[in-house]
């Protein structure tokens, strides 16, 4: 027995993310622009640092993971957000929870469409 309705839970999550997608896909719009997807060696040149800090910080969360084909990619308002962020912000080896994770994604968010 479950604590919660599967199937509800699948539909109310499909539902957000087409709507964060909408969102996305308008905000694009009225920038007239696509979303930069940088290899992570460009990337590496961009932030000053090498290919493998580039990496970590996907590994530890810090960056989106994206592929073409095997390729690895970092979306650039990404890394630049967190190039924004002041170190030792988050203090030594301290990771966020999933919950903080989402109000700073969503802090981003608003910071960009206003």
């Amino acid at each position: 027995m479950s604590l919660f309705n599967e199937k509800l839970l699948r539909e109310i999550i499909a539902e957000e993310v087409r709507r964060v997608l909408r969102e996305e896909l308008a905000e694009l719009s009225r920038r007239g622009g696509r979303p930069e997807y940088l290899p992570v060696a460009e990337a590496a040149a961009r932030a000053a640092v090498g290919s493998a800090a580039i990496r970590a910080w996907m590994a530890q969360g810090r960056l989106g993971r994206y592929r073409a084909g095997r390729e690895l990619r970092v979306l650039s308002t990404e890394l630049d957000a967190l190039m924004r962020t002041p170190p030792g912000a988050l203090g030594p080896g301290k990771r966020l929870t999933p919950e903080e994770e989402a109000d700073r994604y969503l802090q981003r968010r608003r910071k960009r469409v206003t």
